[in-house]
């Protein structure tokens, strides 16, 4: 029988490990990242997203996911526009190659785990969050940046744009 403290390391090791594989095979498969996959399916579900709706939907800050609409659009994939009917407010569109790369990329191990986040009874969402969040602080990892999975931190420089 496995101790708590084992099962838990299990199960982060479990959840990277599928991150990671999961992040490799669509960069393999369609040159982008796992997170930049996320955000072209949101988009391409909804093409009136603002980066605050986007980032809600992808349970990500906003910063950090205009910093992949950045890496998107440098791309091609994507772009701003002006909303029609609001010139303040600014919409994503998929570009004709971001509407394919969307089409080609497979179920990310973030949707999953987002799906399963969703599908959880609220009591254990709960406590779930209040866990990870002591033992993050107790990690004395607090103050790391919650970027997107296997996306670099703009600090840290990105040579995938």
């Amino acid at each position: 029988m496995l101790s708590e403290p084992q099962t838990i390391m299990d199960a982060l090791r479990r959840i990277v490990q599928a991150l990671r594989q999961s992040s490799a095979h669509s960069e393999q498969s369609s040159s982008i990242t796992g997170a930049q996959a996320l955000v072209l399916k949101h988009v391409a579900g909804r093409e009136d997203l603002s980066i605050n709706e986007l980032a809600g939907l992808t349970f990500t800050h906003q910063s950090t996911v205009s910093e992949v609409v950045g890496r998107l659009e440098s791309r091609g994939l994507m772009q701003r526009v002006r909303a029609k009917d609001d010139g303040r407010r600014c919409e994503l569109r998929l570009t004709d190659a971001g509407r394919a790369a969307a089409r080609d990329t497979t179920v990310t191990a973030q949707e999953k785990l987002m799906r399963a986040l969703q599908e959880l009874p609220p009591h254990t969402v709960t406590e779930l969050a209040h866990g990870l969040d002591a033992l993050i602080r107790a990690a004395e990892l607090a103050e790391e940046p919650p970027v997107m999975f296997f996306e670099e931190h703009p600090d840290e420089g990105d040579n995938r744009k």
